[in-house]
């Protein structure tokens, strides 16, 4: 659109500055150029209009009746078009810092992660990790997804849901543990955490199905996930599997049940946030979507659990 009124922005922008400073020096100095050329287009806008803007003062210049209703309407305009490109502009370059542990990372949010910035390409996510998943008061961290109880202010992704898993060739090699007391018998596979009973481990979850172990347990002891996740791939032993994280590897039989029983807790994977007030449209973009995410999960697995009931209606039940 051709604005016919408007012969130069220049003038416009520099009238602005004459009339919010009191000064064409002044607005001189702030625009970086020379007090002759603001007075220059001052007087170009004043020529246009067929009328004076400013009354020149000893110290200074003071609006006219007209110059006043001019600077109303252009420090309405450009005040919003300041504030417009800000909004771009922060939008554009807003980067949300996601923190969560290695598991969460590994298998649940990079293989959706494409998904949200198809959503919401102007967000960027940092991804920060560590063991526990946890980073206290860390102000770089946007949005934290760590595991335990969920608070009030916090929102319960995934609930814990664990059942022993191993390879097929573990699997053909021991059978299928009947009882709890039939996993004691076989090689475990142990992950030591920093929080005592922040998650299932072997002896919890023995204790949970009702089992109680005569002695300490053996079996190879790992301080990661991912390490206990390997070791269950190679064949070396009965891993507990958080099923959700372990999704991909047991629907392609990676990894199968090594039990017939599964359990449950209130435990399990927490989204909690803290952003910066300029940042929280866009935390509530990616808690939304990581919401929506996981719903969407869920009722994949329990439409794929039902189908499996209905092919085989002698299988249990997941509890």
């Amino acid at each position: 659109m051709k604005y016919g009124n408007i012969r130069s922005p220049h003038a416009l922008i520099a009238f602005e500055a004459a009339a919010r400073c009191g000064s064409f020096t002044r607005a001189a100095q702030e625009l970086g150029i020379g007090q002759p050329a603001v007075s220059h287009q001052v007087t170009l806008l004043e020529d246009q209009l067929n009328q004076p803007l400013f009354r020149r003062l000893h110290r200074g210049v003071a609006l006219t009746g007209a110059g006043q209703e001019l600077y109303d309407s252009v420090s309405a305009a450009l005040g919003q078009i300041d504030r417009t490109v800000e909004t771009i502009r922060t939008r554009r370059s807003t980067r949300i810092s996601v923190g969560t542990d290695f598991a969460f990372a590994s298998f649940i949010l990079m293989p959706h992660l494409a998904d949200f910035t198809a959503r919401f390409p102007d967000i960027e996510v940092n991804i920060v990790t560590n063991q526990t998943g946890r980073f206290g008061m860390d102000a770089n961290i946007d949005v934290e997804l760590s595991f335990g109880h969920c608070g009030p202010q916090g929102i319960l992704l995934l609930a814990e849901r664990v059942t022993p898993v191993c390879s097929p060739a573990f699997l053909a090699q021991y059978g299928v543990a009947q009882t709890p007391a039939d996993l004691c018998k076989m090689p475990l596979l142990h992950l030591d955490s920093e929080i005592e009973n922040r998650w299932f481990n072997w002896e919890s979850w023995l204790r949970t199905a009702g089992h109680s172990p005569g002695g300490a347990l053996s079996g190879h002891r790992f301080n990661t996930y991912l390490l206990v996740l390997s070791a269950a791939l190679s064949g070396q032993g009965v891993a507990l599997g958080w099923t959700a994280l372990l999704e991909q590897h047991l629907q392609s039989s990676q990894l199968v049940p090594a039990s017939t029983m599964t359990l449950t807790s209130e435990r399990g994977y927490v989204l909690t946030s803290r952003a910066a007030p300029h940042r929280q449209s866009q935390v509530t973009a990616f808690a939304n979507w990581a919401c929506d995410m996981i719903a969407d999960g869920n009722a994949s697995r329990g439409k794929d659990r039902n189908t499996e009931r209905a092919k085989t209606p002698n299988a249990p039940a997941p509890s």
